[in-house]
């Protein structure tokens, strides 16, 4: 045994100060108070950085978010330009109504902001008519935009630093402390923005994100060699840019004098969509930016009469927009039945409806030939159809003008403009589609009738508008118009035609017409009168009814076999485009 396991003297400590003592870590067993006094000043020093800097942080993004945007004029554009803090590092061009465009154009945590304000309409028309005026943007839009960014980016200093401090000083009350979190704002600012300027890449301008009714056109490109265009350089961009939005305003600025949007029915004219989705993302668009009261849509809203096509027709229930339609060459009866299925849909035939405070007389195409070219040799006899339905439909408006002199009929509706004569100084206004262009007639044969046709709404997707791509030319554009009524004598006062680059063509733009103050008055010319017998019982359609598939008139010698069951909705076979051969469906 040795001396110390000898040693019989008991441990003078308590059991539990002596356990307690094993468990405490040696650092604080051997710690001295002078060791304790400066790890608490430690904490308490982290504590304050880490408050201050919080405070500081939160004081500055409140600042950030009181800097007001810079204004500038670069050419006819009234444009404000914003920096703002942001996880996305991107510059986003702002253009009411139509949308947005971005870019990832440098890599600091900046959003570059700028928005279209307003346009001056005489700089604008200068604009395209002066020889110099591309030349001057050119060189003048750079360094315009470029001092605005670096104005703003000194504001958002300025802002963040008083932010910062401010917030520090009246929470700590020590000035030391204010300067410093206001240095530190400054300087975060202040490196964002030389970031934002180093890591900018004009290059960017060649891979542009759209949304709004810019998302509905794809951005330039040859599609020859599938290729973006090369744009000379980053002044020719912006300066293209500046006449393209220009271009979108000029005609564009107001409405005719007297008349502000609350006393405006505002109609949204489609017509020819052709299968084609996007169709209805433009008119969603369209109504979320100019809040339209109505669609009109005149026909061939589809091509071959399948399921599937059919199917695709329930989109229109989600438009949230009620949508007025008359059936074209293409569609069968499967396709209005669809339609009218829908919780705001109405399918017009040989009637009168009320659609916004209008009175809207309608009929249907009497042919039905899926994709046949309506106008192709073999099917000329459709002719005489057409002419009967616009009898037909005629003496309909004349019926209900008679029991309803205080409130006649506003606007007619046909598919195919081709063939006047039974509307002729029955209507004061006709709208049409059939044709895959747009055209306005006014006072068509001296009636007193103004006739507007409108191109393809779907770019003729799925009936010959993919031919001219084919054939290395243009794509049909999509095309709608816009109509503004006076809500008051419900005559139509002004119209935007709206065109979208179709398939890899980006153009948006929005021509807006004046109509003429005066209305000649309604006069049915000599020709146009109704004569005996013009439409065959069988042709005849009842009011709201519609003729039954196998009772419209087809083609001797269709492109295309017919669909096999007598609502439209069976199978057809796949043939060729006949249509797009023609250019009219």
């Amino acid at each position: 045994m040795t001396s110390h396991e000898a040693d019989p003297t008991p441990d003078p400590r308590p059991a539990d100060e002596g356990s307690g003592a094993a468990a405490s870590p040696p650092e604080e067993r051997d710690e001295t108070p002078v060791h304790r006094r400066r790890r608490r000043r430690r904490r308490e020093r982290l504590l304050h950085v880490t408050t201050t800097t919080v405070v500081a942080v939160l004081g500055g993004i409140v600042g950030l978010l009181l800097v007001p945007a810079t204004s500038v004029e670069v050419g006819p554009l009234t444009a404000s330009v914003h920096l703002r803090p942001s996880l996305t590092s991107e510059t986003v061009l702002l253009l009411p109504p139509v949308g947005e465009v971005s870019f990832d154009s440098h890599t600091a945590p900046v959003r570059i902001e700028a928005r279209v304000r307003g346009v001056d309409i005489d700089k604008a028309e200068a604009l395209f008519y002066a020889d110099s005026g591309f030349a001057e943007l050119q060189r003048s839009a750079p360094e315009t935009l470029a001092a605005a960014a670096a104005k703003n980016a000194a504001m958002n200093a300025l802002f963040g630093a008083v932010g910062a401090g401010l917030a520090v000083g009246m929470t700590f009350r020590r000035v030391r402390r204010a300067v410093l979190a206001g240095g530190s704002a400054v300087a975060v600012v202040g490196a964002s923005a030389a970031a934002t300027s180093v890591t900018f890449s004009p290059a960017s301008l060649d891979q542009p994100r759209f949304e709004g009714l810019l998302s509905q056109a794809a951005y330039v490109a040859d599609l020859g060699h599938d290729t973006a265009i090369d744009y000379q350089s980053y002044r020719d961009t912006l300066a293209e840019f500046v006449g393209q939005v220009s271009a979108l305003y000029i005609a564009a600025d107001s409405l005719p004098v007297g008349l502000d949007q609350e006393n405006v029915i505002t109609i949204l004219h489609v017509s020819d969509i052709h299968d084609n989705p996007q169709a209805y993302d433009v008119i969603e668009q369209l109504h979320t930016q100019f809040a339209i009261d109505a669609v009109i849509d005149t026909g061939d809203i589809v091509s071959w009469g399948t399921p599937v096509e059919n199917e695709l027709l329930n989109t229109i229930g989600t438009l949230g927009v009620p949508y007025v339609y008359i059936s074209g060459n293409h569609d069968g009866a499967a396709a209005a039945a669809t339609i009218e299925a829908q919780p705001n849909a109405t399918v017009v035939d040989n009637q009168v409806v009320e659609v916004s405070g209008l009175e809207v007389a309608g009929i249907g195409d009497p042919r039905f030939a899926a994709d046949d070219d309506s106008d192709a040799g073999g099917w000329r006899e459709g002719d005489e159809a057409v002419i009967a339905s616009a009898f037909q439909l005629g003496d309909t408006i004349e019926s209900y003008d008679a029991e309803n002199p205080e409130d006649p009929v506003d606007l007619a509706l046909i598919h195919d403009p081709t063939k006047p004569e039974g509307l002729l100084g029955r209507a004061p206004l006709v709208l049409s589609g059939h044709m895959h262009t747009s055209n306005v007639e006014l006072d068509r044969d001296g009636s007193g009738t103004d006739w507007l046709t409108v191109g393809s709404t779907g770019g003729a997707l799925a009936s010959g508008g993919v031919q001219p791509v084919l054939r290395g030319e243009d794509p049909l554009d999509l095309t709608a118009r816009m109509l503004y009524f006076d809500r008051e004598t419900e005559r139509l006062v002004a119209y935007d035609d709206i065109t979208m680059g179709g398939l890899g063509l980006v153009s948006v733009s929005i021509q807006r017409t004046q109509m003429p103050l005066e209305h000649p008055e309604l006069e049915i010319p000599e020709d146009a009168e109704t004569p005996e017998g013009t439409v065959p019982p069988e042709q005849e359609v009842e009011p709201g009814e519609g003729l039954p598939d196998e009772d419209r008139v087809t083609p001797t010698d269709p492109v295309s076999p017919l669909p096999e069951v007598s609502d439209g909705g069976g199978e057809s076979g796949a043939g060729d485009e006949g249509e797009g051969q023609g250019g009219e469906g």
